[in-house]
């Protein structure tokens, strides 16, 4: 077979297939999974820490946000009804969820949010359950600790944390608790949650013909030109191509599992190249074993799930968004699941942004039925991707709706920030301006939508947002509260004091309001606002 080199430049929104190429070899001939591009992947992950996502290098919106935690949640909740039902488990020993790549904890937050709901309003009350969130940045694991919003949940025990490699460890650490979750000592099966995890891990591309498999080996290259100093992304000036080398054999991997994965493709593909997303799969193998074959794990990211998304493919183009991610073959998870004994179930439409899968492995008999049908009822109905589509078409077209159609689909959307505060100005304005204004109503809303937000100081200061329309519309100690906490995640400024003082000020706090007043002024002495403030005040201490 002729050899086949295409070459993609990472640079450019068109990938080239061309086969020339030029620049500095930094390095030749690779498996994929074996590039030093992963190496930069981890040492930008363990450097940036939170500010990865606080900075929105890496996009965290579609797999974060309340409505997708909701689902979770749901699913969860029937995998849970499923475990009280079995009788070969102790039901009087913790069952563990666990958080891969956790990140900032977002997600982590929002699912404990709702998950926590629908059990104390269910006959699973006093359900024994451990969230670990999970990470290998130690700068991620301090920021989840010293967090206020996490801070309950640690101290009540519900949740804990542990240094987690995804590409090595093979037993849990918990940091709060000092347990060590190993094959000796867990009596029940785990609950993986995995979200825009698999599309940053290490994977391998192969190309299929004529009923032979060939590795895709990556070459990088850096061109001669100069870099652009603004691309601050971990493949900033870097190309790469691959090259298509035959496999002698059917022991490519360690492990025969993974070898019967690339020898369905070998038999049931043709003329294409596919991946393997191998550190995710050497992951779930040492997980799985740890909890004695007894796992379930809920993934979504971007991926396809079917032979057909296969068809015709090249190797894998590497997206930059700060770090690097690939398309994942849920397809090949799939197949390890079902090799093993285990099923899937994937959503039966095409999916635009991002896929949500989940896999059964159990070394009982129990057919799951409430979690098939939990999962069913998502799949089916409205699920993440089609719930990001909706979202984007919905807000465009709020200006033209009821203000009480906008209060309706922030519902709907489960108290969503970004939502909320795509729709602020519209609100804000219709305060004064519309008869009959859904008032008590709005205040409900912005006090949910607060509910499920967690803050890590990210562009677009929510707390702010609703404390100015808080105050705005006279409520001046709730106002205050929120206020509070923009201080918190977004640290002092002129203004933010001068609003606290303005809270305190309307609230007969003339001593707190003076305190505030005089600190706006001294970062910023020409603050017009506080200025005037720090007058009437003064006035007022004088008896005038």
């Amino acid at each position: 077979m002729k050899k086949k080199i295409k070459q993609y430049n990472i640079n450019r929104t068109v990938k080239s297939t061309t086969a020339e190429h030029s620049g500095i070899v930094l390095e030749a001939n690779k498996p994929l999974s074996q590039s030093m591009l992963w190496s930069l992947q981890t040492d930008f992950f363990a450097n940036q820490g939170p500010e990865a996502w606080i900075k929105g290098i890496v996009p965290q919106y579609i797999t974060t946000n309340p409505y997708i935690a909701n689902l979770y949640a749901k699913t969860v909740f029937g995998y849970c009804r499923d475990y009280i039902t079995r009788t070969d488990l102790d039901k009087d020993t913790t069952i563990y969820i666990m958080e891969l790549a956790s990140g900032v904890g977002r997600f982590t937050y929002t699912f404990l949010k709702r998950f926590l709901h629908i059990i104390e309003n269910s006959s699973l009350k006093g359900f024994k359950f451990k969230y670990i969130v999970t990470d290998f940045s130690e700068k991620n694991i301090e920021y989840w600790l010293n967090h206020s919003f996490l801070k309950p949940y640690f101290d009540s025990g519900i949740l804990d944390c542990a240094t987690f490699d995804i590409a090595v460890d093979e037993q849990l650490q918990l940091r709060n608790s000092g347990e060590v979750l190993t094959k000796a000592n867990l009596k029940n099966p785990l609950i993986l949650i995995a979200n825009y995890t698999f599309d940053s891990l290490p994977q391998d591309s192969f190309y299929v013909s004529k009923e032979k498999i060939f590795e895709g080996l990556i070459t990088v290259t850096s061109p001669e030109s100069k870099i652009d100093p603004e691309d601050k992304s971990i493949l900033a000036g870097l190309d790469y191509y691959y090259t298509d080398k035959e496999i002698q054999g059917n022991d490519y991997y360690e492990d025969n599992d993974f070898n019967d994965i690339l020898l369905y493709y070998k038999n049931h593909l043709e003329d294409t190249a596919f991946s393997i997303p191998i550190m995710a799969l050497r992951c779930i193998s040492r997980l799985k074993k740890v909890f004695k074959d007894d796992i379930v794990l809920i993934s979504a990211d971007k991926g396809y799930k079917n032979e057909k998304a296969m068809l015709n493919n090249s190797h894998p183009f590497l997206s930059k968004h700060g770090c690097i991610s690939m398309t994942v073959n849920f397809h090949s998870i799939e197949q390890y699941f079902k090799n093993l004994g285990g099923k899937a179930i994937h959503s039966i439409y095409e999916h635009e942004n991002v896929n949500m899968s989940l896999f059964l492995l159990s070394n009982s008999t129990h057919a799951f039925v409430e979690t098939t049908m939990a999962y069913n009822d998502i799949i089916e109905s409205i699920g993440p991707d089609d719930f990001y589509i909706i979202k984007k078409a919905f807000v465009p077209l709020s200006e033209s709706l009821e203000t009480k159609q906008i209060l309706t689909f922030l519902r709907y959307t489960v108290w969503d920030a970004r939502t909320f505060q795509e729709c602020y100005n519209i609100l804000l304005e219709r305060i004064d301006t519309e008869e009959n204004f859904p008032l008590e109503e709005l205040i409900i809303v912005m006090n949910k939508v607060w509910e499920h937000y967690f803050p890590i100081g990210e562009e677009g200061d929510l707390a702010y947002y609703i404390g100015s329309m808080l105050s705005y519309v006279g409520y001046d100690s709730q106002a205050l509260r929120f206020f509070e906490y923009s201080y918190e995640f977004y640290g002092a400024s002129a203004e933010i004091y001068y609003k606290i003082a303005l809270c305190s000020y309307n609230l007969s706090q003339i001593e707190k309001a003076l305190e505030y007043t005089l600190k706006s002024l001294t970062l910023d002495p020409s603050f017009e606002e506080s200025r005037t403030m720090e007058i009437l005040i003064q006035d007022i201490l004088r008896g005038n």
